[in-house]
């Protein structure tokens, strides 16, 4: 399974989901699809089994920066084949977040 899983991941790494965007820079579109990070599936609306984790950047006193984050989404069908550990730590270290 690992290796169907990763061809989605080689073929298309920068694939976030932008939208329409109007003359005046604004999103037009009114729902917006998720895409895994892992495999670059698109999370529809139906998936109750995927994550979304977003990380918090810490500053160099120790404090979080909520401001900058980090969203990290995983779909349900990564997650029901067991895979869903090694999937986040996959992301986690191509982010350097580990």
């Amino acid at each position: 399974f690992r290796h169907i899983m990763e061809a989605g991941r080689i073929r298309n790494q920068d694939s976030k989901m932008r939208g329409t965007i109007n003359q005046d820079n604004k999103l037009t579109d009114i729902y917006l699809p998720r895409k895994c990070d892992y495999t670059d599936r698109i999370i529809t609306s139906k998936d109750h089994a995927s994550i979304q984790l977003s990380i918090a950047d810490v500053n160099e006193d120790g404090t979080i920066n909520l401001g900058k984050t980090s969203t990290i989404t995983i779909s349900g069908f990564v997650r029901s084949t067991g895979e869903g550990d090694a999937a986040l730590q996959k992301v986690l270290r191509e982010r350097k977040l580990v």
